[in-house]
């Protein structure tokens, strides 16, 4: 696209993710970065010594950006208000291409086995901590361990996301989802 003219590290990165976004992470090409943040090749070669650290930092970026926001998402004073939230984010995840770059990035073999498991571990513990501190908030007790519930969210956002993003009626998933929350609260006891 051409659209931005970026010199920074942070500038590249922003263009590679848009690509990746728009294409999925085996389309990527340095050619396609350097054209999307209006720069030299050799600028990005110069911050990222290839393309390989280039998908490796676009997905840690990513990770490190949906961590943040699933965390946000799950930051209220109500269950329903979580729910409302989080699937107000994975609608929009599924609409702005973040669902495809990191399922591309994640699941295709262009980043080693290696940086793919820990980006996904690591996004799954986020959403398992933030899942488990809303319980507490709801004076619950989880039943199940932190990472369980994690890996449990995980499978279900992503499996959502790539349904929403192959044109699945939203109305029918948003039900799906409202339906996993409901087993998900199901696993948390009184406390006390």
């Amino acid at each position: 696209m051409g659209t931005r003219s970026s010199t920074s590290k942070e500038g590249i990165l922003d263009a590679a993710q848009a690509v990746i976004q728009r294409r999925g992470a085996p389309a990527l090409t340095i050619d396609a970065v350097a054209k999307e943040a209006g720069c030299a090749k050799g600028l990005i070669h110069y911050h990222l010594k290839n393309k390989k650290a280039l998908l490796e930092a676009v997905a840690d970026r990513l990770a490190e950006q949906r961590e943040r926001d699933w965390r946000e998402a799950f930051r209220t004073p109500s269950a329903n208000e979580a729910i409302a939230k989080s699937w107000t984010l994975l609608t929009r995840e599924a609409q702005d291409g973040t669902v495809r770059a990191w399922t591309s990035l994640v699941g295709s073999g262009v980043l080693t086995e290696q940086t793919a498991k820990k980006a996904v571990t690591r996004y799954s513990r986020a959403l398992g901590e933030a899942a488990i501190r809303l319980l507490r908030d709801l004076k619950l007790e989880p039943a199940v361990p932190v990472g369980d519930l994690g890996w449990l969210l995980a499978a279900t956002v992503e499996g959502l996301g790539l349904q929403l993003v192959s044109g699945v009626d939203g109305k029918v998933l948003e039900e799906a989802y409202a339906a996993a929350w409901l087993g998900v609260l199901s696993l948390g006891g009184p406390s006390g």
